[in-house]
């Protein structure tokens, strides 16, 4: 058999032909190829000719553990075998073309695109390191992309543990491999080359983790798609549009700061007529439940009156949260900051558990673990720290176990739905500096006991001084 000319394809490897180079690594190079009677196609990964012994010991090393590991979103190892003096890997051929190939025709990318490669890539890495799977760098030649769905990578894997000082190189070819394909005049398009400024240089001097930059990518993502509703609020695609949302947004508060006020000072007039709020003592009663909101003390008489939320926060409330929060052209430093009031540094990533398949159940109707959901449905799998965010954002607070049991005895019972009349405790104790979370229709209370528990059944509550109103 003669041997392969890789100057001039097509050409043949053992029963492979050759037809395409992708792209040229350290030690090897990787073609397009077809395979001879099963006719599919396949990426050949070729050891160059004349490598040193431990190179090819290497080779093999990396073959073998490329074949053992099972990450997301990468293809299929297939063989590894020698034809005449030279070593291959082929792996299954990804649907879809190569990054360095469309680079080379001038293919742009959609912004959907982008954030669904910076999404895979960064479950990819997260699993490795979860698993303890070295990892070299993706180049451009390694990541396919078909449709807005369909992302793969050829196997990056090392014969390794996994490096946690490699981060930096792996961003950095991740951001070089998407800057040629980064989209053009389409909505968007500042905030994921932003994103990838970021997965190149880092935020305020350092370099985000993978989970946050994934989870980044997934909310840029959601506000370029269609979102639960055609509010004008929700569609945020465009810097112009947001622009206008804030501005409607401020005529919208000022109109409510001076209903409310109006409305606040009739309050307290009747209040002083009527002598039920503000006189002294633990029996006075409140307004027991109106417009949605049970009103209440937190701790006695003296304290400041509070409209307690009765529902959850919804899918659709939470996703403008982030809508807001992740809004990298917007949002800036300091508005982060203070939603970010109380929260640790290494829990700012706010999104929910399995909160992609919550806002596709959402728009579609569908089911999420037995649950029919609609955009008003609760938000569910949030952190302590989640809630406190989203409290802040929304200048309101978290329901404490005070405020619980302040609301249950000074309501009847019967004038609250089931779950506000029983608590399940640990040790028959309630934790005073906990949130109670109150998932609708769930049954009874809970008490979140683990600040960063994300349980896909627990949604929160929020609580409003009666001079504010909620956003």
């Amino acid at each position: 058999m003669s041997e392969p000319d890789f100057e001039n394809l097509p050409t043949r490897l053992g029963v492979y032909t050759l037809t395409e180079l992708l792209g040229n690594h350290p030690l090897t190079d990787l073609y397009l190829a077809t395979q001879s009677h099963v006719e599919r196609g396949v990426v050949v990964q070729v050891l160059r000719p004349g490598c040193e012994k431990k190179d090819v010991d290497y080779f093999l090393r990396a073959v073998r553990a490329k074949s053992a590991a099972e990450l997301p979103n990468v293809s299929q190892v297939l063989e590894s075998m020698m034809s005449g003096n030279i070593w291959f890997l082929t792996h299954e051929q990804p649907k879809g073309r190569s990054l360095a190939q469309m680079a080379r025709d001038g293919v742009h990318l959609s912004t959907m695109q982008i954030c669904r490669v910076i999404s895979a890539a960064a479950r990819l890495y997260d699993t490795a390191a979860e698993r303890n799977i070295g990892m070299s760098p993706l180049r451009a030649d390694s990541i396919f992309v078909h449709t807005e769905e369909n992302v793969c990578f050829l196997s990056p894997v090392l014969p390794s543990e996994y490096d946690a000082s490699a981060l930096h190189d792996q961003m950095v070819a991740l951001a070089d491999a998407l800057t040629p394909v980064l989209p053009e005049n389409m909505p968007g398009q500042t905030r994921v080359n932003t994103l990838v400024h970021w997965i190149r240089d880092g935020y305020e001097g350092e370099h985000l983790d993978w989970v946050a930059l994934g989870a980044t990518a997934d909310s840029i993502g959601q506000q370029i798609a269609p979102l639960l509703t055609r509010s004008s609020v929700e569609n945020l695609n465009s810097r112009t549009v947001a622009l206008k949302v804030e501005s409607k947004r401020a005529r919208r508060k000022q109109r409510r700061a001076f209903i409310s006020s109006s409305v606040s000072a009739l309050v307290v007039l009747a209040m002083g007529v009527l002598g039920f709020v503000f006189a002294p003592g633990r029996g006075d009663s409140l307004a027991a439940y109106e417009n949605g909101f049970v009103y209440s003390r937190e701790g006695g008489s003296r304290d400041e009156v509070l409209r307690v939320q009765d529902r959850p926060i919804t899918i659709r409330e939470y996703q403008k949260f982030l809508v807001v929060y992740d809004d990298i052209v917007n949002t800036g430093p300091t508005r982060r900051s203070a939603i970010n009031r109380g929260v640790p540094a290494n829990c700012a990533d706010h999104t929910p558990a399995e909160w992609s398949a919550q806002v596709q159940a959402a728009a579609t109707g569908a089911e999420w673990h037995g649950e029919k959901l609609s955009a008003s449905s609760p938000v569910r799998g949030v952190s302590y720290w989640d809630a406190l965010a989203y409290a802040n954002y929304a200048n309101a607070r978290l329901i404490s176990a005070p405020l619980l049991e302040a609301v249950r005895g000074e309501i009847k019972t019967t004038e609250l739905p089931e779950e506000w009349t029983t608590t399940q405790t640990e040790a028959g104790l309630i934790y005073a500096a906990g949130i109670v979370v109150l998932p609708a229709g769930a049954g009874c209370p809970l008490v979140e006991s683990d600040p960063r528990a994300r349980n896909p059944r627990r949604s929160f509550r929020i609580a409003f001084p009666v001079s504010k109103q909620a956003d």
